[in-house]
């Protein structure tokens, strides 16, 4: 599918900015669709299912991303039919590893009808990441300045992976049809705890860096101050989500591994190694 148009739906997100890159890179013609996308992009609230299914003909792929919030199900749903109106052959779709086994947290609950619906699609792919690493750096400030890692992961492990192999995963199955008409989960290589993040941090830094314990309160206000438009829906969510991880997990098997490296063509980066990155990038040389 080199050569072709890849129309890249939230294309200024985490997973959204690399992959447009890897797409031109590989020669493909990406498109960003977004409220803000910028040059040479569609400017579409992914709500609009009718402004979508036009600005999607031509496409001959379309990543797609849902935005987290009450709407969440229906918007995602409705814009899977949109594409599917629009003729679009192949649309990969990212959901979340684990999605029914933690579906008590709403904005997995929400990703349930639209996985159903991309893999109703005959050239439909889902991918299911893990946590993953860029969420550390919502608390940047407090784990290089403070000496503290204040995510509430709890004891029980997730396997958290970079947003790049992410991305890398979708130009996959978005060019070369990697995982198609499947579920994919997607892990990193190892089990995280938030002991284990703090002394990733601390081996990095060269100092302490502590993991204060599961108290939830203390996140919650900080996403308050980091995330724009933060309300009592995100709060929920959120609170859910850092309890349901705390009592779960989000655990991966041999077989997630085995997949993640295969759509990959390669192993995951590490935690210490996206590290290494985000520390060069907070002190440029």
């Amino acid at each position: 599918m080199a050569g072709r148009r890849v129309l890249v739906i939230g294309g200024t997100g985490k997973i959204g900015r690399p992959l447009t890159a890897l797409l031109r890179e590989r020669g493909a013609e990406a498109v960003v669709l977004a409220r803000g996308p910028g040059p040479g992009g569609i400017a579409l609230d992914t709500a609009d299912a009718a402004g979508l299914e036009a600005a999607a003909r031509g496409f001959d792929a379309a990543f797609l991303t849902t935005p987290l919030g009450p709407e969440e199900a229906a918007i995602g749903t409705a814009a899977v039919a949109a594409l599917r109106r629009a003729g679009v052959s192949r649309i990969v779709y990212i959901g979340i590893h684990n999605l029914e086994a933690m579906q008590a947290i709403p904005h997995f609950a929400a990703k349930i009808p639209v996985k159903a619906a991309v893999l109703e699609c005959e050239g439909g792919t889902v991918l299911q990441p893990n946590f993953f690493f860029q969420n550390d750096l919502l608390a940047l400030p407090a784990i290089v300045h403070g000496g503290i890692y204040p995510m509430p992961i709890g004891s029980a492990g997730v396997w958290s992976l970079d947003a790049a192999d992410i991305a890398l995963a979708a130009s996959n199955a978005l060019i070369d049809g990697k995982g198609l008409g499947a579920a994919v989960n997607l892990c990193g290589p190892e089990a995280l705890t938030g002991p284990a993040y703090a002394a990733n941090w601390s081996a990095a830094l060269g100092r302490p860096v502590i993991y204060p314990g599961d108290d939830i309160a203390p996140f919650l206000g900080a996403m308050e101050q980091a995330i724009p438009g933060f309300g009592d829906w995100e709060r929920e969510d959120f609170r859910l989500m850092m309890e349901v991880t705390q009592t779960l997990g989000c655990p991966a098997t041999g077989a997630d591994h085995a997949a993640t490296r295969a759509i990959l063509g390669r192993a995951p980066r590490s935690h210490r190694d996206f590290i290494a990155d985000a520390l060069k990038e907070e002190t440029p040389a």
